[in-house]
């Protein structure tokens, strides 16, 4: 590990391999857009999987794509998706640009027989998101999402409790992000269809709640305003699911609130999990019941890392022709709800969910 500097800020270079890992068979992986979760989690989470490895990256200003590529390995760097995807070398692309490039990219990708694990959200809707789908099936790759939050250790954690009857039988899960959100004006994650608290913020909260519920949602009802930031899209919403089962669920955000709360709770008939910070590096839960809150600890995934454990969990089941964790049916199931979020905000009534068959 060295250290470089570029336009006056010093970058840690990653080098990983030794020479046990050189022997291994690892997937090699090209990244789309080297933006932000490119460069802290993606790349470096690459560079140290002993089932992966970066191979080429691309972006449309070839020289921060060769300073990317510099970085991370000396790999290969493209000016475009095209040139990336028409790789004969790679195996798998990550797909890490705004929303507006993930179902055009993805059905390239698969046409070219590789395999897509795509940034969230999945599309823009679920339309999109099908076509995604049918595309990779067609194909016979794997698609995966980056819901990532599904293997981080608290969710496991809380998971194996709720398995182990630990709260008796789950009758809502409530989740919450809160916190400023300063956004300069004529940045994409303000623009419609792809910005805002809900395709932001609130694609990551829903999925926990989703999973779990672990079943189907039937109905959604929803409230998606603009509170207090000048912005063309929402900076708040609060979301009520009815699940096939029963299982009630709501989810806040607030991107006009000081200071940062990431948080989830699920509420059984004998007891309820609470995780309060549902960020990585964080290593406890808590559950509680009648004798009081027992604290238990996890052991925390830190950064740069934190996608390591589902880039290789990907790996593993795109080489066994298996499914993810983080699979195309959960960013579809996400999706479906928030079409039906904005739907009933704007009709003022409760909206149906669309599912799909997996």
């Amino acid at each position: 590990m060295t250290v470089s500097n570029w336009n006056g800020r010093e970058f840690i270079l990653y080098n990983f391999r030794t020479d046990h890992e050189a022997k291994l068979e690892k997937m090699k992986f090209g990244i789309i857009g080297c933006g932000d979760i490119a460069e802290n989690s993606f790349a470096p989470s690459l560079m140290k999987s002993e089932k992966a490895k970066l191979v080429a990256v691309c972006r449309r200003n070839y020289e921060r794509a060769r300073l990317f590529a510099n970085r991370f390995g000396g790999c290969k760097a493209y000016r475009s998706a095209d040139e990336l995807i028409g790789d004969k070398g790679l195996d798998a692309v990550i797909i890490s640009t705004p929303t507006d490039f993930h179902c055009e990219y993805t059905l390239k990708a698969a046409e070219a027989g590789l395999h897509v694990l795509c940034e969230k959200p999945m599309a823009h809707d679920r339309v999109e998101c099908k076509r995604m789908i049918q595309a990779c099936e067609a194909n016979n790759v794997t698609l995966g999402v980056a819901y990532r939050r599904r293997l981080f250790p608290q969710i496991i954690k809380a998971k194996s409790l709720i398995a182990k009857g630990k709260i008796g039988r789950v009758v809502c899960v409530r989740t919450h992000y809160s916190g400023w959100s300063s956004i300069e004006p004529g940045e994409w994650r303000i623009s419609k269809r792809i910005g805002g608290a809900m395709m932001e913020m609130a694609v990551h909260r829903l999925e926990v709640l989703l999973n779990f519920a672990d079943t189907e949602p039937a109905t959604v009802s929803a409230m998606v305003e603009t509170v207090e930031q000048d912005w063309p899209v929402d900076d708040t919403n609060v979301v009520m699911i009815q699940f096939m089962n029963g299982i009630v669920g709501v989810h806040s955000t607030l991107l006009c609130s000081r200071p940062r709360r990431d948080m989830v709770q699920v509420d059984g008939t004998e007891g309820r999990i609470m995780i309060n910070a549902l960020e990585f590096g964080q290593s406890s839960i808590s559950l509680e019941d009648e004798r009081g809150i027992e604290k238990i600890y996890v052991d925390p995934l830190n950064a740069p890392y934190f996608d390591l454990p589902m880039i290789d969990d990907f790996a593993t089941a795109a080489n066994k022709a298996k499914r993810p964790v983080c699979d195309g049916f959960t960013g579809y199931r996400v999706q479906a709800v928030v079409d039906a979020a904005f739907e009933s905000h704007k009709t003022g009534k409760r909206i149906s969910v669309e599912t799909i068959t997996t």
